[in-house]
């Protein structure tokens, strides 16, 4: 019997030492209750994502081994909670590049309209959901303006999710609930309940047409006092939940994804990538002209391309566009980059003469990039002039092939993994005959 007790204590005491201060505190800065750590959702998530997910959060942490201290920098900087790290590990994986099916690109993952209205810029040439800088700073303004709505973290968080009304939505109706069980049986007949759940019923039916009576009911009820647990209570028999399945998963995710990132062992081993990354260079802005080529810039400081390459991923391309903008490059490189970048050095942007019969079509098919790219390139009046000079932004490189015996078009094609229409459109050719001793312009990637 002893034995049976003893180990029953163990266990309570094991159980009860998974939480500490530091999980307390994680949502005390969320602005959640303390009684929430008791939550039977969290609890499962938290609980799976310690037994299963652990190599998941490993990787993260290596994927963003130079990322995470920027991100917080960027947060401390700005006073809000340090645990918003997790909603750009949540969102992405810590990957610059993922893209979802939504169209959501980046770090933290910004819809087009939503990253616009937060100064990013997104257009043929850039797209700043993918400066690692520009578009946290964004996030944080974003965040910033959800906690102003809401005045609660996590409410913010599930915003940044789910969008300001669906939250909207889902607060005003657990507190419409709050008020209907309050009122018990009289709920059904009570008159103010039933023009109130009219408001959300032509919300959920007429969407943003009706949501400013919606968003003043909100206003109206702010004095009913609600908490997470709430939120996330499952309704019997309802397919449309107070917040979607989705938003629900996520701020547990982003909870158990925090308190799992403040156990020792991952505080220590953040802090040993952090030491890692102070071992590389940070990387400063410089401004430079329209069409400045990466390969250029990578030549005159001795950086590998797809070094440089990788730290301005805001590029679509690997020349700036046409207009003055900026790239990012070691600060220890600074000084070489003054006295070396020239301003009027224009490689891998090429000078085509224009020919008879060419078009801006036909030119732009032969160097596979945008009619419009040309255009924003050059000033192009009403009609192309033989002899006319235009810059041509490439997305290829050239190399020079000597036709030699026994070769064909295909055959060329091949080896470098081409289209041979492409070598025929790039060489002007009317056919697929080659001669031997004919030099021809391969294109490749860069």
């Amino acid at each position: 019997m002893k034995k049976i007790l003893f180990l029953l204590t163990s266990f309570l005491f094991l159980f009860a030492d998974v939480f500490q201060n530091q999980d307390y505190n994680i949502l005390k800065s969320l602005n959640i209750e303390e009684s929430f750590i008791h939550n039977p959702k969290f609890l499962k998530t938290y609980r799976f994502y310690s037994k299963y997910k652990k190599e998941y959060i490993y990787n993260i942490i290596n994927n963003g081994y130079d990322l995470i201290p920027i991100i917080k920098n960027e947060i401390k900087n700005s006073h809000l909670p340090k645990e918003l790290v997790t909603v750009a590990m949540a969102e992405s994986y810590m990957n610059l590049e993922a893209r979802s099916d939504k169209r959501a690109v980046g770090l933290w993952q910004f819809m087009p309209q939503t990253a616009k209205r937060f100064g990013l810029r997104i257009d043929d040439y850039v797209d700043e959901r993918r400066d690692i800088y520009k578009s946290t700073r964004a996030a944080i303004k974003y965040l910033s303006y959800l906690h102003h709505y809401f005045g609660k973290w996590y409410l913010a968080i599930m915003a940044y999710n789910a969008g300001e009304a669906r939250v909207v939505e889902g607060v005003v109706r657990a507190k419409v609930d709050i008020l209907c069980k309050k009122l018990g049986k009289k709920c059904y007949r009570d008159k103010t309940i039933r023009k109130y759940r009219k408001i959300i019923w032509e919300y959920q039916h007429y969407g943003s047409k009706k949501y400013m009576p919606l968003y003043h009911l909100y206003k109206k009820l702010k004095n009913i006092k609600i908490n997470l647990s709430d939120l996330l209570r499952y309704q019997k028999n309802l397919k449309r939940q107070y917040l979607p399945e989705e938003t629900r998963n996520y701020i547990l995710k982003i909870l158990s994804i925090s308190f799992i990132y403040n156990k020792e062992k991952f505080i220590k081993m953040a802090q040993e990538k952090y030491e890692q990354s102070i071992l590389k260079p940070t990387y400063i802005s410089v401004k430079v002209p329209p069409g400045t080529s990466l390969f250029y810039i990578s030549k005159i400081l001795h950086v590998p391309y797809e070094t440089l390459r990788m730290h301005n991923l805001q590029l679509k391309y690997s020349f700036t566009p046409p207009y003055k903008y900026y790239i990012y490059i070691p600060s220890n490189k600074l000084a070489l980059f003054d006295m070396k970048f020239n301003p009027k050095q224009r490689k891998y942007v090429y000078i085509y003469k224009v020919k008879k019969g060419d078009t801006l079509v036909k030119i732009a098919k032969m160097f596979d990039i945008k009619v419009s790219m040309i255009e924003a390139y050059n000033k192009i009046g009403r009609y192309l002039h033989i002899n006319q000079k235009l810059f041509i932004p490439l997305t290829y490189r050239f190399i020079k092939y000597k036709v030699k015996k026994g070769d064909s078009l295909l055959k060329i094609a091949r080896k470098y993994g081409i289209p041979y229409k492409k070598i025929m459109e790039v060489n002007n050719l009317s056919s697929s005959v080659i001669k031997v001793g004919q030099l021809l312009k391969i294109p490749q990637r860069f």
